[in-house]
């Protein structure tokens, strides 16, 4: 492998060396954003011994096969470091150099995930494209950038393709506010960015790359992926949504409530959703949402909770909602009509979402939830299959309001 640093990425390399305590890489496609981050953490390992470092994605399944299995493995070769040199792990995903340093990789998609990452401490903290991560799930995953190792300042590295300007990595980084008050930061020079276009990566790019492919795209894909730019968010489904602490009390009291279930096993998660609607305002709060439970277990996991109110699942798999209920979970299938999906997001968008801040989940499917496009870009009616395990459980959640309103609407009707 050959990689041929260009002068911009020379710099950003000695930003994320020498820069601050926070250090944001944003730009375009390719434009080696996260082999610049990567390969400056393997450096500080070595620099290190017994240093610990952590690149974290949303998904693990996306962090395993673009980091795990592509750019790290990538960049140890390009410094001529031997796999025999190394202790690798593949079932805790880490690698072990002679000097007792590691590097794990891991994903903040699994809430036993995150418990483990949250056991150990470290020196270096990679959150990769975090388009995809909440703010609340950052700052918890920072609260273990704290391992004690002679000489080495603890860092956090950011990189992401720009998303709208209601993303907190543009409140925090370019606005210079705290996400959640947008009051000014106190420490605005812990915060850095670089911009890095494939401009400044075309000496490691394809030939044709950025001419017949990047320039070819639509206009608002090309602002984001071959400019960097920032831009309001284009075919995200939910954008009227804010984050709150708790259910304020007086919603508690007053609310109607309802709870959703959407089921998954080894790849997509199972969540259930506490919801309350008071008038045009839907609160939300994220009750569970982890992969690889038995119908067993997430019956144990649901009892926890003690909802007393039923529970309303996805009807499409009968077995699991008779499982279930044989465990003493109050549950049952949620009426799905023909175009239940679509009616049920026209439903939602008609509402004002306040999420929990613990709800991380609901968070990041809210600011990836988007409407598919055609070849040319152009939205369709219809949302794209995947960010929306906590969304289908809202939908189920609220399915006897929405069939309140057609009822009403109906009668109305026949007067």
């Amino acid at each position: 492998m050959t990689y041929l640093p260009t002068e911009k990425q020379k710099e950003a390399w000695k930003l994320l060396r020498e820069g601050p305590r926070h250090v944001l890489l944003v730009g375009g496609s390719r434009s080696g954003k996260t082999t610049l981050i990567v390969e400056e953490i393997i450096c500080r390992a070595l620099q290190y011994p017994g240093s610990r470092h952590l690149i974290a994605r949303l998904r693990f399944a996306h962090a395993k096969s673009a980091l795990w299995l592509d750019t790290i493995p990538k960049l140890l070769q390009m410094e001529g470091i031997p796999r025999s040199a190394l202790k690798t792990n593949e079932s805790d995903h880490f690698i072990r150099f002679p000097n007792k340093s590691e590097i794990w990789v891991d994903g903040l998609d699994d809430k036993e995930r995150v418990e483990k990452i949250l056991g150990r401490e470290y020196s270096t903290i990679h959150f990769n494209e975090i388009s995809q991560i909440s703010y609340n799930s950052v700052l918890m995953v920072l609260t273990r950038l704290a391992q004690n190792i002679k000489g080495c300042i603890n860092k956090s590295y950011y990189d992401l393709n720009p998303v709208g300007r209601a993303h907190w990595g543009f409140k925090l980084f370019v606005q210079g506010v705290d996400p959640f008050s947008e009051e000014p930061l106190s420490n605005l020079n812990d915060y850095v960015k670089m911009v890095l276009n494939p401009d400044d990566n075309k000496a490691n790019l394809p030939e044709g790359y950025i001419e017949d492919i990047l320039d070819k795209l639509p206009e608002a894909k090309r602002r984001r992926f071959r400019h960097g730019e920032w831009g309001d968010p284009e075919g995200v489904i939910f954008t009227d949504w804010d984050v709150i602490e708790v259910i304020p009390e007086r919603v508690l009291r007053h609310a109607t409530k309802s709870y959703g279930l959407d089921f998954g096993f080894s790849v997509n998660p199972a969540a259930l959703v506490w919801t309350g609607l008071v008038g045009d305002d839907l609160y939300l709060d994220e009750l569970l949402y982890e992969t690889n439970l038995t119908n067993q277990t997430l019956a144990k996991r649901i009892n926890k909770h003690s909802p007393k109110d039923m529970i309303l699942a996805d009807s499409a798999e009968p077995k699991s909602i008779r499982e279930l209920q044989e465990a003493g979970v109050r549950v049952k299938g949620a009426a799905k009509g023909p175009d239940s999906v679509r009616h049920g997001l026209d439903w939602l968008l008609a509402k004002k979402l306040h999420v929990t801040s613990r709800s991380i989940n609901i968070q990041s499917e809210l600011m990836n939830y988007e409407w598919k496009t055609d070849r040319n870009d152009k939205t369709l009616p219809e949302p794209i299959d995947d960010y929306n395990h906590a969304m289908d459980s809202i939908r189920y959640a609220c399915e006897p309001y929405m069939r309140k309103k057609k009822i009403a609407g109906s009668l109305l009707r026949g007067i």
